[in-house]
């Protein structure tokens, strides 16, 4: 896992698991920390990730999955701002606090 630390009001910093998916990974999870002391687990899939899905399946549920276009940081962090302007709680998962 890695860090991206973030310049921000907010947002304390943003650990990425990509050190686990595969360089072609389409689905990506992420910890977004705050600087409040709350973390919340978040899941980014691209368009083909969630293509795949529904050629196996009618319908897909999305809770706590933002979609990207790929993935790069620029990406990582417009999506949590994106999700801090539209309340986090309603697309992430509260975690239990993790020892770095």
């Amino acid at each position: 896992m890695r860090s991206l630390d973030i310049e921000d009001e907010t947002i304390a910093s943003i650990l990425i698991a990509d050190d686990l998916a595969p360089p072609d990974a389409d689905s990506l999870d992420i910890i977004v920390r705050l600087r409040d002391g709350r973390r919340f687990g978040l899941t980014l899939v691209t368009l083909e990730h969630l293509r795949r899905q529904l050629d196996a399946v009618p319908s897909v549920l999305v809770p706590s999955m933002i979609l990207v276009r790929h993935f790069s940081d620029e990406n990582l962090l417009d999506a949590v701002r994106s999700a801090m302007q539209q309340g986090l709680e309603h697309f992430g998962v509260l975690q239990a606090p993790i020892e770095q």
